[in-house]
C-alpha cells in the first residue's frame, strides 16, 4: 500500500542500511532512482547529509580537531612564565665522615703514636729488677747507700701495676674519642703525666722510709 505526501511510505524499506524512524512513527524508504521526488544520489529522503564524524561510533574523536586542541594547549603553556623553583637546602651538620677516626688524620697519627710510646713504657716497667737497681744506683751516687735496697724491688713492682692500669684507661678513653671523631691527642699526653707521677710515688715512699737515706737528709739540712 502506498500513499502519503512527499514521497513517504508506510511500507518498510527493503534496502537495509537506509531505514530511519521519523517523528510520526513512519519509516523512511528510499525512492526509485528515476522518481522525480527521489534524490539523484540515492540518499534517504527526509534526512540531511551527514557531516564528517557525525555518525561515528561512541567515543570516536576527530583526529584533526584533537590535534588542533593539543597544539593550542602547547602554545598556551609556552606563553606562560616559568615559575621559579625554590630549593631548600638542609643545614650542614658537623658529623665525622663514615669510617674516619679522630678529628683529623694528624690527630689520629699523634694519638696512636703517643699510645705506642705509653705501651712501650708499660713494657719497660715490667723489668722490676732493672728499674729497682737503676733507681738505687742513682740515689747512692748522689747521696748515700740505702739501708734496705731490696725494698725498692717491691716499689718497682707496684709502679709497674699502676702504669699498666693507667695505660688501659687512657687507651680505652682514646679509642672512644677517636671513633666519635673528636680531638684525642691530648689524652695520651695527660695519661703519660699521670702514669709518671703515680709510678714514682711507691719508690719515693720506700726511699723516705729508709733510715740511712733519712739520716743523710738530716745531715744535709741546714741546722740539722
Amino acid at each position: 500500500m502506498s500513499g502519503g505526501t512527499d514521497g513517504w511510505s508506510s511500507v518498510p524499506a527493503r534496502d537495509p542500511g537506509h531505514v530511519d524512524d521519523t517523528a510520526d512513527g513512519l519509516e523512511a524508504r528510499r525512492t526509485h532512482a528515476t522518481s522525480a521526488a527521489g534524490a539523484q544520489d540515492g540518499r534517504v529522503h527526509g534526512r540531511p547529509a551527514p557531516h564528517y564524524g557525525e555518525y561515528a561510533p561512541e567515543g570516536w574523536v576527530n583526529p584533526v580537531l584533537e590535534h588542533e586542541r593539543r597544539e593550542q594547549q602547547r602554545l598556551e603553556q609556552a606563553k606562560r612564565p616559568a615559575e621559579p623553583v625554590t630549593v631548600t637546602e638542609a643545614p650542614a651538620r658537623a658529623t665525622p665522615a663514615a669510617g674516619r677516626f679522630g678529628a683529623s688524620p694528624r690527630d689520629f697519627v699523634l694519638t696512636i703514636g703517643l699510645l705506642v710510646i705509653g705501651l712501650w713504657s708499660v713494657i719497660e716497667s715490667l723489668s722490676v729488677g732493672r728499674i729497682a737497681s737503676a733507681f738505687r744506683i742513682g740515689i747512692e751516687r748522689q747521696s748515700t747507700e740505702l739501708a734496705d735496697p731490696g725494698a725498692l724491688s717491691q716499689a718497682a713492682a707496684v709502679r709497674a701495676v699502676v702504669m699498666a692500669i693507667v695505660f688501659v684507661l687512657v687507651a680505652w678513653w682514646s679509642i672512644r674519642r677517636l671513633r666519635a671523631g673528636r680531638r684525642t691527642f691530648w689524652v695520651p699526653l695527660i695519661g703519660g703525666v699521670v702514669a709518671t707521677v703515680l709510678g714514682v710515688v711507691p719508690l719515693l715512699i720506700v726511699l723516705f722510709q729508709d733510715p740511712a737515706f733519712m739520716d743523710y737528709v738530716h745531715r744535709m739540712t741546714p741546722g740539722g
